[in-house]
């Protein structure tokens, strides 16, 4: 039968399965049942109709079908019956999936050969003994290491079939002139017999698996490195968790390597585990701040890894069609930075603590490109959701039931959202609560994204009585809290009064000061 692509369908598939279906219906249910695995493009590889089917009685006929999807190993037989079930439902058939099993099609690791020209025989020899031992170094080493090799690679399980396939025409590619002959790479053992020939993408793929133990102990160490000094207890939720990490690490080097063993099955069991631990330890020892460095690896590494896993075996397994109409939604979570003139801005959370306006103070663009940079990097958590509809199609839990899925990330990214720009909200509102207590206190605030508090004295150039203030009465016998300026308007923050004064920068100086408590001369 032809095989026909459906538009759309991806484009790689991880799990094949071989399904035995009997269909209860008419010719054309049997019709509308074979089109749809065409277009799914899965295989049948026979059809046993019932003795008694007609074209207008109901009859049986019994399919064996190779399904095949993307996704993982666990639940692919559970997967492939409810993927011939949606089937079934799509278009209302009378179908029973009586037998599934699960084929993995692996391919035969078999040797590599390199074919090469020998040197033609027949050349006269040297004469002199030095000569012809010269001459047979120099032909075995341009063998050996590849000098004379054609450029043509066969796989083949014995050198008879290897020079066969040397000797193959192929199009496109002259003949050869002379005989061809075949070597292995150096230092290769021989091949082993065939019924020892390894799986192609066996051991590769088992050995993916060690990525979880490393990142479980890579968190560990970032753990144990961080809250190192604070106490037995606070590095014990860390010990279940490595013991745990370096059991996985071994059970998979034995399953991915069963003929590894001893001291370098040792190795194989550890060095994931240990060199993943070592360098979060590492990532967190040479950070400036501790907390910091363990904010990064558990957060930036440990959770970003994990976030965007899930979205690539999301995207993977989607159509554009489907992929976009969740990506635009997200974006919402940028728009709060990118307008700061509604007050959404971290800079404009800060500066409300002390009544003033964004507008009021002039910020740096670069300072408050940071800002918005650090609103968009939060607002990121918003991949949770396409995170956990990844996850959930990669182990086959919405093939089915995907009202499942789909309603557990429409309610993840409306909570991500919001609590991505909540929490930068209520940062930036606290440093300003923070700053205007140490303000009261006599104590000058941090900089905080382009804003500079600063104590100053102010020194009129004319008349205080001549001076336009708006928010206050200015008095230069205290000192005031710069908080900045724009269009020519300096911003003063009161202490006495907790209140904002707006003053003309070309009528007074301002001079900074270290002790705000003592008056102004």
């Amino acid at each position: 039968m032809t095989q026909m692509t459906m538009v759309g369908a991806p484009r790689r598939w991880d799990q094949r399965a071989v399904a035995v279906v009997k269909l209860s219906g008419t010719s054309t249910d049997l019709e509308l049942f074979e089109a749809e695995i065409q277009a799914r493009d899965w295989r049948m590889l026979s059809r046993r109709p019932s003795s008694d089917s007609t074209l207008q009685a109901d009859g049986e006929c019994r399919y064996t079908v190779e399904v095949r999807f993307p996704g993982s190993a666990l639940r692919a037989a559970t997967a492939a019956r409810e993927h011939l079930e949606v089937v079934s439902d799509l278009l209302v058939l009378d179908l029973v999936v009586e037998a599934v099993q699960v084929v993995e099609r692996a391919p035969v690791d078999l040797p590599v050969w390199y074919v090469y020209a020998p040197i033609p025989t027949g050349m006269v020899p040297p004469r002199s003994w030095a000569g012809r031992l010269r001459g047979r170094v120099s032909a075995r080493f341009a063998s050996a290491v590849g000098l004379r090799d054609t450029g043509r690679q066969v796989r083949a399980g014995s050198e008879s079939e290897a020079l066969a396939l040397a000797a193959r025409r192929l199009p496109g590619v002259p003949c050869a002139s002379g005989g061809m002959a075949v070597r292995r790479s150096m230092g290769v053992p021989p091949p082993p017999p065939p019924s020892e020939w390894p799986r192609r993408r066996g051991a590769a793929r088992r050995l993916a698996m060690m990525r979880f133990p490393a990142l479980v102990a890579l968190v560990c160490g970032a753990w144990v490195a961080g809250l190192w000094g604070a106490g037995v207890w606070a590095l014990t939720p860390a010990v279940p968790f490595a013991l745990g990490a370096l059991a996985a690490s071994f059970m998979i080097a034995r399953w991915a390597l069963p003929e590894v063993t001893g001291p370098r099955f040792l190795v194989a069991g550890l060095a994931g585990p240990v060199l993943a631990a070592a360098f979060g330890a590492f990532a967190v020892l040479t950070s400036p701040d501790k907390t910091i460095g363990l904010g990064v690896v558990l957060v930036g590494i440990a959770a970003g890894s994990i976030a965007l896993t899930g979205v690539w075996l999301w995207v993977r397994q989607s159509r554009w069609g489907v992929t976009l109409p969740w990506l635009l939604p997200a974006l919402l979570a940028f728009l709060p930075g990118l307008l700061p003139g509604l007050g959404l801005s971290q800079q404009a959370l800060y500066l409300d603590a002390f009544g003033v306006d964004l507008e009021d103070v002039d910020i740096p663009a670069a300072m408050r490109l940071l800002a918005v940079l650090k609103l968009l990097v939060v607002s990121l958590i918003w991949l949770t959701a396409p995170a956990i509809l990844g996850y959930m199609r990669h182990l086959h839990y919405m093939v089915a039931n995907r009202w499942v899925g789909y309603s557990a990330a429409a309610f993840v990214t409306v909570y991500t959202l919001v609590a991505g720009v909540g929490t930068v909200g209520a940062s930036a509102t606290s440093a300003g609560r923070e700053a205007v207590t140490a303000a009261a206190a006599g104590r000058a605030p941090s900089h905080y994204y382009g804003i500079k508090p600063e104590w100053v004295c102010v020194s009129p150039i004319r008349e205080v009585s001549q001076i336009p203030v708006d928010g206050g009465v200015l008095d230069p016998a205290h000192a005031y809290l710069s908080l900045g300026d724009a269009s020519g308007m300096a911003v003063l923050w009161d202490p006495h009064g907790n209140a904002t004064l707006k003053v003309p920068l070309s009528t007074l100086r301002l001079v900074p000061v270290d002790a705000p408590r003592r008056p102004c001369a």
